[in-house]
């Protein structure tokens, strides 16, 4: 189920981009065929095949083969098949999204599900924008796979939607829900006589015992240095509230000099210049920081909900992984406040040879069942409502996100190219000390300023 431990794998979706490779293929999208005459797929009246799928028609999909594996999308597989036992399923797991994937967008020949992540996604600002995508929703309005009484819609969590939303269309189905939180080993803390710290300033008050121990506070993903964007923003977001957030995804003027972005950035500047970050992090890997936290040669690593799983063979056996809120800043007006929701885009191309069926096959991921194997296959929930896992890493994750008016992701690095690009490595010289807090900010204000002043670019803003 698991890969071979690549260099990137499926968290790099919010990583590297393949950008040269996307930038040579990517206009190709616009002049693929987008414009063509295609059935538009309704739903029928017809509970068990609302729509009205050809049962003899083939399939084709392509998963993105990294974190979670491709051994639940052969499981949702054998289901679609007994339901249409005479359908032909073409299937291929890969890392290479944008490298196998662009050139039937190209050709007008895409496949009729698409795992749209890791490294290689494909920019979704660009499918948008140029109309490769079918819109979702027949699939939300049809009869849930378990219920006919139930749309598909009221089967999902609340807001995992919000993120495959482009202008009130949704056009990417985010099957995992995830959360990007703080991590730490309980059993080390338990054994340390450390309390796991709730606010900012017992972070830093416990820093100076952790270093006593021999042990670095912090590591991250050097070379990765996204894994610090949720805690960089959510740290801003607790202090001064959601709607700071949204000011930066809706490229207001000075979105990020409200005060709370400037102190959350001068907070993690602080890290490094008080020697809480271990020693090399800026040029390792998500693997190498992984593992030294594996090691416990750090206390704190931000990462997202899927951690425990993609670490399962590498861990120590009695390492426990604990998931914890980003420490609040004492006196925010939102400490609850998490990067939370729908992840792993599954998009359907508007020029799917199958359309039909591939609505179908992303109601049955969308089933009980269908979600349940997910979970118990990689110990991680899709965005469907009662699917329960048994890991106590699972469980306290959802215990951080049971208030879902805490629930938001920051989504300018989907709906902007250019400000997701220029994020990453200005993160990774502000955590390095390569930067100052403020140059973090000028950085950051400018490529925002710029990107809002480009009427060639498409604008999207939050559904409230």
């Amino acid at each position: 189920m698991r890969n071979n431990r690549p260099l990137f794998n499926r968290r790099n979706l919010f990583g590297a981009t393949a950008a040269g490779l996307a930038a040579s293929s990517l206009g190709a999208c616009a002049t693929s065929g987008s414009d063509d005459e295609v059935d538009d797929v309704e739903v029928g009246d017809d509970a068990e095949n609302p729509f009205s799928v050809d049962p003899s028609a083939p399939l084709d999909v392509v998963i993105f083969d990294g974190g979670f594996g491709n051994e639940y999308a052969v499981a949702h597989q054998a289901i679609y098949n007994e339901a249409f036992p005479d359908a032909e399923i073409t299937f291929l797991a890969t890392q290479a999204i944008a490298e196998t994937q662009q050139p039937r967008f190209a050709e007008g020949k895409p496949a009729d599900v698409l795992d749209n992540s890791g490294a290689q996604q494909i920019p979704m600002d660009s499918l948008v924008s140029d109309g490769e995508l079918a819109e979702l929703t027949p699939l939300l309005d049809a009869p849930s796979y378990d219920d006919p009484a139930v749309t598909v819609r009221e089967t999902l969590r609340d807001g995992v939607l919000t993120s495959g939303t482009y202008n009130g269309e949704v056009y990417a189905l985010n099957y995992v829900f995830s959360a990007w939180t703080v991590w730490y080993d309980a059993k080390l803390f338990r054994d340390q006589g450390w309390t796991p710290p709730t606010t900012w300033e017992e972070m830093l008050a416990l820093c100076p015992t952790i270093k006593e121990a021999g042990i670095a506070p912090w590591t991250y993903a050097g070379q990765h240095p996204v894994y610090l964007y949720d805690l960089l923003l959510i740290l801003a977001g607790r202090h001064g509230g959601v709607e700071v957030l949204k000011a930066i995804d809706h490229l207001e003027p000075d979105a990020w000099r409200h005060e709370s972005v400037v102190k959350a950035a001068e907070a993690l500047a602080a890290l490094y210049t008080e020697g809480y970050i271990l020693e090399g992090t800026p040029g390792i890997d998500h693997i190498q920081s992984q593992t030294a936290f594996n090691e416990r040669k750090a206390a704190f690593i931000p990462c997202g909900s899927w951690l425990p799983n993609e670490q399962a063979s590498i861990a120590p056996a009695d390492f426990e992984y604990m998931p914890m809120g980003v420490p609040a800043f004492e006196g925010s007006v939102q400490p609850g406040l998490i990067s939370a929701g729908g992840e792993e885009p599954f998009v359907v191309p508007k020029n799917a040879t199958n359309l039909a069926g591939a609505y179908e096959y992303l109601r049955i991921m969308l089933s009980k069942e269908g979600a349940q194997i997910f979970g118990d296959t990689v110990q991680a929930a899709t965005i469907v409502k009662g699917v329960e896992l048994d890991n106590p890493a699972a469980q306290a994750t959802d215990a951080l996100v049971s208030n879902p008016d805490d629930l938001f992701q920051p989504f300018f690095r989907f709906w902007y190219t250019k400000m997701n690009e220029e994020v990453r490595p200005a993160l990774g010289s502000l955590l390095s000390g390569e930067s100052t807090a403020a140059e973090f900010i000028d950085r950051m204000q400018a490529v925002a300023d710029e990107t809002a002043a480009d009427d060639t670019i498409d604008k999207f803003t939050h559904e409230d």
